[in-house]
């Protein structure tokens, strides 16, 4: 892929793999009764709440500030298990992250070595909690190698107290967002500090344009299926003056290849609403885990077209996580979380032949406080959250043989998640994928302690690391061919409310699927005789 030549502004480079960087405010410490404490054998760390002024890489801008909200709560007390990397060794050493957080890549020291005991635990402070499971050199760059997966949260924190409630306000993150990033318009392929996330977007994605105002974001890029073939995705991110209380969502995609052509398109909103947030662990058991998004109301209207041009086309499942996320981090230095809106993509056709045709328009609504309640293994829907939904339009046409076709989007996802990597101004963060999987092979092959797995991506569409509501719109077509006795079409869409929570996030054994919050079928024939499935 080669990068265009038309003028990119900062937000395109920080838009790495879609996501938004709305980076954190400088740690600003509470001091009244509320405060954080963050402690480790009873005794208080004494790095938690220093002055992050001068760490390098460091961001000290703006995010989401949970401990500043009246009767917020931050307690936490780490596993004996857990080591600490402060947050100005994170700072001073730190040279990439993959995006899924499994390797990390540190300039090499003793110092840093000790606190990384495959089997156990590591507080990344500032950035990430995980779990260590072996280390390498590099031989280029003689950089320490960091392999890690998830860390359960009862097993890597002794005891925790949690509890705030924030207001999440769309309209004034954006207005934060363009102030923080009025620069020249033009950016070279060079990058410097600053600028250093450039070069990794550009590695991984022929970025067209982006564009930043208070009240907007904009972007153009191409992403790859397992079928080589290519999406053209563009999204725009906007609150106008006329709906400041709503974020506008605007993703579309195009796919030519292999004679078969897509255009989809999602439009919709999302309200400003309240995060509510609260966990217990002692003595390294989970008591209580419960989130809610209050007052979350919005729609959706989704669309598609979908035509083959040749005899032989395409059937494999494409899953896609788009780009295209806002990830706010949470001014929580002690335990790192940010809040994400994301979305994602399956699409699986099933196109027997040339000069077919598929045409669909859906539309969903939703509103309430849509959360979930966890105790012990049990989750429990919480909130009064209800949707409704309607197929507006349907078309569908095979000249031969029959056809099928599944298209979903899981949009809007919200997740309460790890990780702050957004804060970070390093260099090469994310890595890119090619250089992570040669970093995987240095851990596979000669880890200096640990054992090493070369994990493959999982399915983009599952939540992991998270707490989580999300709007998922399923799409069915079929044809029955015009050599068909009665030639028939039929269109499907289910809609649903969901909320739930990883299980291996929280460290339980337990299955814990997600709860439909609400749920809508429609069915949509032509003709409706009984021939076709009608009544």
């Amino acid at each position: 892929m080669q990068v265009t030549n038309r003028s990119l502004v900062r937000t395109a480079a920080l838009l790495a793999s879609g996501t938004l960087l709305l980076v954190l405010d400088g740690c600003k410490e509470k001091k009244d009764a509320a405060a954080t404490s963050a402690s480790r054998s009873g005794t208080q760390n004494q790095s938690v709440g220093q002055n992050t002024a001068g760490i390098p890489g460091l961001r000290q801008t703006w995010g989401l500030h949970p401990k500043e909200q009246p009767g917020s709560i931050f307690q936490v007390e780490y596993s004996p298990n857990t080591s600490i990397v402060d947050v100005a060794t994170v700072g001073r050493t730190l040279r990439g992250v993959s995006e899924d957080h499994s390797i990390f890549l540190f300039e090499d020291s003793p110092a840093l070595r000790s606190k990384l005991i495959p089997g156990k635990f590591v507080l990344f402070q500032g950035l990430d909690l995980r779990k260590v499971d072996a280390y390498a050199v590099d031989p280029n760059t003689k950089n320490l190698i960091v392999g890690t997966e998830r860390a359960p949260l009862r097993e890597a924190l002794k005891n925790a107290r949690i509890e705030f409630k924030m207001p999440v306000n769309f309209g004034e993150l954006f207005k934060q967002h363009a102030s923080e990033f009025k620069t020249p318009n033009v950016l070279t392929p060079q990058f410097a500090v600053g600028d250093s996330v450039l070069y990794w977007w550009n590695t991984l994605n022929p970025v067209v344009h982006g564009d930043v105002s208070d009240r907007n974001m904009e972007g153009e890029f191409e992403l790859s299926d397992t079928d080589f073939a290519t999406w053209k995705v563009h999204f725009h991110f906007y609150c106008p003056p006329e709906d400041a209380s709503n974020l506008h969502l605007d993703v579309q995609l195009a796919r030519e290849a292999n004679g078969l052509h897509a255009e989809l398109a999602a439009k919709g909103r999302v309200s400003n609403f309240i995060q509510q947030t609260s966990m217990l662990i002692a003595e390294n058991s989970f008591k209580h885990f419960q989130m809610s998004d209050i007052n979350l109301h919005g729609d959706e209207d989704f669309d598609w077209t979908i035509k083959s041009s040749e005899n032989k086309t395409p059937m494999n499942e494409v899953r896609l996580k788009l780009p295209g996320k806002i990830s706010i981090p949470l001014a929580e230095f002690e335990l790192p979380m940010s809040l994400q809106i994301s979305e994602a993509l399956l699409f699986h056709p099933a196109f027997t032949t040339k000069d077919e045709l598929a045409k669909g328009a859906f539309k969903v609504n939703y509103s309430g406080d849509e959360g979930f309640k966890l105790d012990g293994s049990d989750v429990q829907v919480e909130g009064q959250g209800e949707g409704d939904s309607a197929i507006d339009q349907s078309f569908a046409f095979s000249p031969l043989a029959s056809f099928g076709l599944v298209v979903a989007m899981a949009v809007p996802r919200i997740e309460l998640r790890m990780g702050t990597e957004e804060i970070w101004e390093i260099a090469k963060i994310p890595l890119p994928s090619s250089y992570v999987e040669s970093l995987s092979d240095v851990l596979l092959k000669n880890p200096n302690v640990g054992q090493w797995i070369n994990k493959k991506t999982g399915n983009p569409l599952s939540i992991e690391s998270a707490a989580y509501f999300q709007i998922v719109i399923s799409t069915t077509a079929a044809h029955s061919g015009m050599q068909s006795l009665v030639p028939c079409q039929q269109f499907t869409m289910i809609a649903k409310g969901q909320v739930g929570v990883d299980a291996e996030w929280l460290g339980s054994n337990a299955n814990m699927p997600a709860r439909d919050v609400f749920t809508k079928n429609l069915t949509q024939r032509r003709p409706g005789a009984k021939i076709c499935g009608g009544a």
